[in-house]
């Protein structure tokens, strides 16, 4: 008798709910497909076809530190309106800046993106200049403005001075030495030093110690941890989000933030004028909270200090790296710029914010660097307001997000003569005929409107301040062991940038 041994054995139990599930899956994702590609408002805006069925391309992008780059990318293949997720759009055209950003009493305001602010302990933590909404970012802007005000600027001139002559002092050791600098790491040191004492009036001697502070090294996590929270709060995972942040990082920032928290307290309880960033916001509202239309709280006042040391540090290393680069990068443009320097100059005496400002070379350099090199990007994103609204000829649906992305505003052809060069030239009064046709409108790496970076006189007198003393001192050059591709640069909100290596030598008179 033949015995059949699978017929002793129990059935396998079939399991239909399975199948149904992954058939019911398998359903939904394919509506989702097709609705995103046919019928959905933003359908007809071109971009890649994968972001325009799926955002998990632009949060991976995100993630990598790669959305700025891959969207620029976007841009020049499909044009100046750009579709980077199924409800996202990217612009790159002038009007965008005007009809988003720019204000109008006529017309509603395109909010910022709430699901994008950068929140700190989650929806009741403290407002900063970053995340608060716009009737409360005035209250912001108007204890905070006179600080970056030309007179504030002159008032805290001496102080940023004695840092930026001690920086000199420790290049001109390099160079007697013979050393190479690390310049990016040099520049971070300095811009902490500098907006450290004006935001809570301590300096951290990094430059005179030549060693970086804790803060400086958490400064890159704390973006990326701020774009990971973004990426995770839209899908619903913020919970995961600290998972992904290095514990030492993470207590890092607690350590800093209570740092910041004790240097605020003590300024409160000492509320005499120090020539720094609170003098008007502790007579304006002495850092209470019984006067909110006027100044700010006490949390307020520690989160926006923090805000300002991250920013201020970090835009300022970015500028200041980047004309480095690019000078050490063209020969011809270097020359120029020490000419005009040094012809403009006697002594190191002569050099201040206000001598400086007249050096139109020193400052077409620092828009050219700018146009490639943006200090600042990702912050930009807005929602239509209610009823949606219009940028140019086209219809944007309530609800949509929308950027600027900066490199395909800035590299566009269509508004710039030679976009990808490096040529000051198109910035001086009387520029060649050949960038006639440049658009300057599309050039905005401040932002418009209410909302616009309000340290952007900070950053041009001090860069301009470091730059003409330091070229005046010194000559340099980049040394070899700075990558050939130093501009290809990780950024969340701030690059993660690459070492750049300078040889200086002293100038004999």
């Amino acid at each position: 008798m033949d015995l059949n041994l699978a017929s002793l054995l129990p059935r396998r139990p079939a399991f239909p709910t399975l199948s149904l599930a992954c058939t019911a899956v398998g359903a939904y994702l394919l509506g989702h497909i097709v609705y995103n590609l046919f019928f959905h408002p933003l359908r007809k805006y071109p971009g890649p076809f994968l972001c325009r069925i799926s955002k998990l391309p632009w949060d991976y992008w995100q993630l990598t530190g790669n959305l700025q780059r891959e969207v620029f990318r976007a841009h020049r293949k499909y044009g100046d309106a750009v579709r980077i997720a199924p409800n996202e759009l990217s612009f790159a055209s002038p009007k965008a800046w005007e009809e988003i950003f720019a204000y109008n009493r006529n017309k509603q305001q395109w909010p910022r993106n709430p699901k994008r602010v950068p929140r700190g302990r989650g929806n009741k933590a403290p407002m900063s200049l970053v995340n608060t909404p716009p009737h409360e970012h005035a209250r912001f802007r108007r204890v905070l403005s006179y600080a970056f005000s030309e007179k504030g600027l002159q008032e805290q001139e001496a102080l940023i001075t004695g840092y930026v002559d001690l920086f000199v002092d420790r290049m001109t050791e390099l160079a007697r030495k013979g050393e190479v600098a690390e310049l990016t790491r040099w520049y971070s040191m300095l811009g902490f030093d500098i907006i450290s004492d004006l935001g809570w009036h301590e300096p951290f001697h990094c430059v005179e110690s030549r060693q970086e502070h804790s803060w400086i090294r958490t400064l890159a996590w704390t973006a990326f941890d701020s774009q990971l929270k973004i990426v995770f709060r839209e899908r619903g995972l913020l919970f995961l989000a600290p998972w992904f942040v290095p514990m030492r990082l993470q207590k890092a920032r607690i350590t800093n933030f209570m740092h910041a928290r004790k240097r605020i307290e003590e300024r409160i309880r000492h509320p005499e004028p120090r020539g720094d960033f609170w003098d008007k916001v502790l007579i304006k509202g002495r850092g209470d909270t019984e006067s909110p239309g006027e100044g700010l709280t006490h949390e307020e006042m520690v989160v926006t200090a923090v805000t300002l040391v991250g920013t201020g540090s970090e835009t300022i290393s970015t500028l200041l790296s980047g004309v480095t680069y690019f000078l050490g990068r063209n020969r011809s443009c270097m020359d120029a710029f020490v000419k005009e320097i040094r012809a403009a100059f006697s002594s190191p005496a002569e050099i201040t914010m206000l001598s400086t400002h007249r050096l139109q070379y020193v400052q077409a350099c620092m828009e050219e660097t700018m146009r490639l090199y943006p200090p600042v990007i990702g912050l930009l994103w807005r929602v239509p307001p209610q009823g949606g609204g219009t940028v140019g000829d086209k219809f944007i649906p309530e609800g949509t997000t929308v950027n600027i992305n900066m490199f395909a505003m800035f590299q566009n052809p269509a508004h710039f003569h030679r976009p990808h060069d490096f040529l000051p030239e198109r910035w001086l009064p009387n520029a060649p005929a050949e960038f006639a046709q440049d658009r300057k409108a599309a050039f905005r790496p401040f932002s418009v409107g209410t909302m616009n970076c309000l340290g952007q006189n900070l950053a041009n007198a001090e860069a301009r301040l470091i730059l003409a003393k330091m070229f005046w001192h010194l000559d340099l050059k980049v040394d070899g062991k700075t990558s050939a591709d130093w501009l290809d640069q990780k950024s969340w909100t701030v690059y993660e940038k690459k070492p750049l290596y300078i040889k200086f030598t002293e100038v004999v008179r």
